[in-house]
């Protein structure tokens, strides 16, 4: 059940940032390519994290929280100062930054031996349907940026990251 929580928490960007992006036309292609790639990048990540908690066997689960708990703290202290996400690059690189997000959480629920199959899935579903949703009815959900969104998901982070500590 963690997998799921984590999945939803660490999918939320996507919600944030494109519920802000410009896109006329391709809503559903670019919402499964960013579905794929929020499900290839955290097979990567516990790919890495597994080999990680192979070799670091007595630190991983102290590692894995504090990644995760810098990952929520970056989180809060991120800024709105930046321009809009729509006019720095294509929507497609867009997906892919987000993505890689995907892959730093993914490498700390490797090391704490999540299960890899559930996260996967439940990141990729959750990813198509918060972008989907995003691009199709971004002006209903009525934020003025994605602050508050942000900070939850950090806060979550930061929380999953402290507990995996003491675990």
């Amino acid at each position: 059940m963690a997998e799921l929580f984590a999945a939803g928490v660490t999918t939320l960007d996507v919600l944030v940032i494109y519920s802000f992006l410009q896109v006329k036309k391709g809503k559903f292609i670019l919402a499964l390519w960013t579905s794929f790639l929020n499900m290839a990048f955290p097979f990567l990540g516990f790919i890495t994290g597994e080999l990680s908690a192979h070799i670091f066997t007595v630190w991983s689960s102290i590692l894995s929280g504090v990644m995760l708990s810098l990952i929520g703290i970056h989180m809060l202290l991120q800024d709105n100062t930046s321009g809009s996400p729509s006019r720095l690059a294509s929507p497609f690189i867009i997906a892919f930054a987000v993505s890689v997000d995907a892959f730093s959480v993914s490498v700390s629920f490797g090391m704490l031996q999540m299960d890899k199959m559930l996260f996967i899935a439940a990141s990729g579903l959750f990813t198509f349907i918060f972008s989907y949703a995003a691009l199709r009815i971004k002006g209903h959900f009525g934020l003025k940026n994605g602050r508050v969104l942000r900070t939850i998901a950090g806060l979550a982070l930061l929380t999953l990251g402290i507990l995996s500590c003491f675990s």
